[in-house]
């Protein structure tokens, strides 16, 4: 039976909650967080999980629930998102049935892009030829959308799972055990046209390439704000909450989560203007490299804040402040943090972004 669905704001038993619940066992084992992805099932998110133009604030608010309950469920979820945006974006209408329908089953996917660079992917004579790693969630995937070179650009490849070789040796990390992001060898795999999505370098469209960081962002915020949960009930417990330091790091720690959500909220609004053609899809970028750099450092700062509140207890197992601190370090080290940092710097510099400009009054 599906439960009620998510909705921002709405009143609810808290979702977070209920995926956390295996968060540390799964920790400890490196397995699959089947028992989250049975919680996102039964509430329809893994069906539909709200994917329109006009929903992006509400994906955000959620993507940012499911990271404050658990980050590699966050981060698996995060590519089964990105990976039926693409399919529906660029699959044709009967590509975009099957894996509805698919999806609609509770079946998983993923999106991988980054090859393993001794035998990077490529197709040759209708077959595959080599690996990706950072493949996360391939224990509980069912399809990966891939991507290979070709003779006109990247080419998109949605490949079903089943029997390939995984070498789960090579995922040994600091956090994010559970996200299980090991190396898939695709060697042999047959590639028919069905499997062929959109057109060559569809994968790498602009501004969605660029602005769908915003996703993984949003993740980020909600593992910031578990973190906060963490130490201020830490605090609580301890009746240490009261202490005048104490009470300046809480107010830091709240402050900067609450500013992790505004960065949410004016991307959400901006996607939402260029999608409708009401804007130009650089300002759109612009915001989402913004939101990367400043929502690292106010995850940094959340870390800190909360390491020192909590004192050494706080990074001994079986503390969840412990396990929270690896997993949102190793997720917050996100491809080319500098590249977006200058985008940004050369945005600004060219006229196109401005901090405040999100704002317009005459609108609701």
């Amino acid at each position: 039976m599906r439960l009620e669905r998510f909705e921002p704001g709405l009143s609810r038993p808290a979702l977070h909650e209920a995926l956390g619940a295996e968060a540390a066992e799964r920790d400890r084992d490196g397995g699959f967080p089947e028992a989250a992805f049975g919680v996102l099932r039964a509430h329809g998110l893994v069906a539909e999980p709200l994917l329109g133009d006009g929903e992006i604030g509400g994906l955000l608010r959620l993507l940012a629930e499911i990271g404050r309950g658990d980050l590699p469920t966050g981060r698996i979820f995060e590519g089964h998102v990105n990976a039926l945006a693409l399919i529906r974006r660029h699959g044709t209408p009967g590509q975009r049935a099957r894996y509805d329908a698919l999806a609609e089953d509770g079946h998983v996917f993923g999106v991988w892009n980054t090859d393993k660079p001794d035998a990077p992917l490529r197709l040759a004579d209708g077959r595959l030829q080599g690996a990706k790693n950072y493949a996360s969630g391939v224990d509980g995937l069912s399809h990966a959308v891939v991507t290979v070179p070709g003779p006109t650009g990247r080419v998109m490849i949605v490949v079903p799972l089943e029997g390939l070789p995984v070498d789960r040796s090579w995922w040994q990390p600091l956090g994010m055990r559970a996200s299980g992001s090991h190396v898939v060898d695709f060697t042999g795999v047959a590639v028919t046209d069905e499997m062929i999505l959109g057109a060559p370098d569809a994968y790498l469209e602009a501004p969605w390439f660029f602005a769908g960081a915003i996703r993984f962002v949003a993740v980020h915020v909600g593992g910031m704000h578990a973190v906060y949960d963490t130490a201020v009930a830490h605090l609580k417990d301890t009746r240490r909450i009261g202490d005048p330091y104490q009470a300046h790091r809480v107010a830091r720690m709240g402050a900067a989560v609450e500013g992790g959500y505004g960065w949410l909220d004016r991307a959400a609004r901006e996607w939402m203007d260029v999608a409708a053609g009401r804007a130009p899809p650089e300002p759109l970028v612009a915001t989402v490299n913004a939101a990367r750099g400043a929502v690292e450092a106010l995850a940094l700062g959340v870390l800190e804040e909360a390491e020192r509140g909590v004192g050494a207890g706080g990074l001994i197992a079986p503390h969840p402040l412990e396990r929270l601190v690896r997993d949102l370090r190793t997720y917050l080290r996100q491809p080319n943090p500098d590249g977006a940092l200058a985008g940004l710097g050369a945005a600004i510099a060219d006229g196109v972004w401005e901090p405040g400009r999100a704002f317009d009054g005459s609108r609701p």
